[in-house]
C-alpha cells in the first residue's frame, strides 16, 4: 500500500492580530477550524489515488474536492489536534504566542488541551489500522492538517512506509 499525504490549502480566515486573551484565542481556533480555503493551483499528474480519506473540518473537505474527483470518505479521526489558550483569563498574548504555549502545554500532557497525546496517537493507529485491515486500496491520499500530519507521518515511518 501507499499512502499520499496532503495538508489542507491555505485557510481563508484573517490571522489574529495584537495582544489577545486566551479567551480570544480559543474562539479564533474556533474559526479557523470553520474558515474554508483559499484556492490554489495544484497539479499532481504523476500519481493515481485509489482512495481518498479526508478530515470532515471544512478546510480539508474543499481541499480534496478540489484535487481528488473521485468520492471522499471523510473522518473526524483525522481532524487538527486541538489547541487551547490556559485559563488565564486576564493575560494577553500575541496568538502566536498562545499556539506555542498550547502546542508545549499538548507535548506536556497538561489537562488544558482538549486532547492528549496519547488521543491523538491513538487516532491514528485507528486510523492506520483500519486503512491496513482494506486490502483492497493500494494508493490512499489522506488530507489533514499540519500538526496531525507530523504525528501521522511519524507512525507511518515507524510502521516503515
Amino acid at each position: 500500500m501507499r499512502m499520499g499525504l496532503v495538508r489542507h490549502f491555505k485557510a481563508d480566515h484573517i490571522p489574529a492580530r495584537g495582544w489577545i486573551t486566551g479567551e480570544q484565542f480559543n474562539r479564533w481556533v474556533a474559526e479557523y477550524d470553520a474558515a474554508g480555503i483559499r484556492p490554489a493551483p495544484f497539479t499532481d499528474h504523476t500519481e493515481h489515488w485509489d482512495y481518498c480519506i479526508c478530515s470532515d473540518l471544512p478546510r480539508a473537505v474543499h481541499t480534496a474536492r478540489l484535487i481528488y474527483s473521485g468520492d471522499i470518505a471523510l473522518s473526524e479521526q483525522l481532524r487538527e489536534i486541538g489547541v487551547a489558550a490556559v485559563k488565564l483569563s486576564w493575560f494577553k498574548l500575541p496568538a502566536a504566542c498562545w499556539m506555542v504555549i498550547g502546542r508545549l502545554m499538548w507535548l506536556a500532557g497538561h489537562p488544558s488541551q482538549p486532547e492528549s497525546r496519547r488521543e491523538t496517537s491513538q487516532r491514528i493507529i485507528s486510523v492506520l489500522d483500519k486503512l491496513e485491515a482494506e486490502p483492497q486500496r493500494k494508493n490512499v491520499l489522506i488530507i489533514t492538517h499540519g500538526a496531525f500530519m507530523k504525528q501521522l507521518e511519524r507512525e507511518l515511518r515507524r510502521r516503515s512506509y
